[in-house]
């Protein structure tokens, strides 16, 4: 189901991070991740032959430097040939076993939200439901709400946005369009709120190695305004994968493939209408909040919906429970 589906993204991303202080940290992460391939988007080389064989630092240095220039295709071609099937296929198995109706319908009113907080924003910023925040934090808020608008409808008319988008899912795609997009977004959020999230400082990482055997090499990984990390780094398929990432690879990618499986149209067919039913409660709660037309009456929309609200959380909850 989507719920879960979802879940199982969020969860392999989590498991790509290095830095996980910031949105945007997850997604350079990636970045930090596997690239030691030396390949663009495009699968050239990032730079010359020599710069490749000169080792690892060098390369996971030139791609972080690429991606923090905008190209957020680097993203899937660092990444070994395997992954990148494990990746398209986990998101094409999604695409065939995820119910087509709950789905598209999940993630249209995830389309709808994005269009009721743009149009309701000056409400969310003035809400008496958020007089305990700080004129800073309002003012950030006010300021970022655009790009989170900008970023959910990203989102929603990616290929994520229909079980028809992940059936033809393809990552190299994906990654130099939505991913590249989805950035701009999050480097806009974060230096709302402290400089040292700026795409740009990414640019400036120093990368070095403490020692390498050929195989297996420990980079010393500094990013302006963050801690120095060591990571460890062991070589799969000619690209440079973070040990910890490489043990757990094959593990992680059966654990969500097992549980994709289970989430089938037939074994998912008895929470269908539990889910729909909760599903049309939050369309007509969107409804309601989009309907308002002065402060007071957003803010006692935003309180009637809270137990409406729960009580569809608990209804997706437990049926994404029994259909696991």
């Amino acid at each position: 189901m989507p719920v879960t589906f979802l879940f199982l993204i969020i969860q392999l991303v989590m498991k790509l991070s290095f830095f996980k202080t910031t949105a945007l940290g997850t997604i350079v992460a990636s970045t930090l991740l596997f690239s030691a391939c030396g390949k663009k988007a495009d699968d050239s080389a990032v730079t010359s032959e020599e710069a490749i064989s000169d080792g690892p630092d060098v390369v996971v240095q030139t791609i972080i430097s690429e991606f923090a220039n905008g190209n957020s295709g680097i993203i899937w071609s660092a990444l070994p040939t395997s992954y990148q099937s494990d990746i398209d296929g986990l998101i094409h198995l999604a695409g065939a076993n995820t119910d087509k109706e709950v789905y598209d319908k999940s993630l249209s009113l995830f389309a709808r939200l994005a269009e009721v907080i743009d149009q309701q924003k000056s409400f969310i910023v003035n809400s008496s439901l958020l007089k305990e925040r700080s004129a800073e934090d309002l003012s950030q808020l006010e300021a970022a709400l655009p790009s989170v608008v900008g970023l959910m409808n990203t989102i929603a008319s990616s290929e994520l946005s229909s079980t028809e988008g992940l059936l033809n899912f393809d990552g190299k795609t994906f990654f130099e369009t939505t991913v590249s997009t989805c950035v701009e977004y999050l480097d806009t959020i974060g230096q709302l709120t402290s400089d040292d999230t700026k795409l740009a400082n990414y640019a400036a990482t120093v990368v070095s190695v403490v020692e390498s055997d050929g195989q297996q090499a420990t980079l010393s990984i500094t990013v302006p305004g963050q801690e120095k990390k060591d990571i460890v780094f062991t070589k799969v398929e000619e690209c440079w994968v973070p040990a910890e990432i490489e043990s757990e690879w094959a593990v992680n990618i059966e654990q969500m493939t097992a549980s994709l499986e289970v989430t089938s149209a037939e074994a998912f067919e008895a929470q269908k209408t539990q889910i729909m039913g909760a599903l049309t409660m939050f369309e007509g709660i969107l409804t309601q909040i989009a309907s308002v037309q002065t402060q007071e009456q957003f803010d006692e929309s935003l309180q009637s919906a809270a137990m409406p609200f729960m009580s569809i959380f608990m209804i997706l909850s437990q049926a994404s429970n029994a259909a696991d």
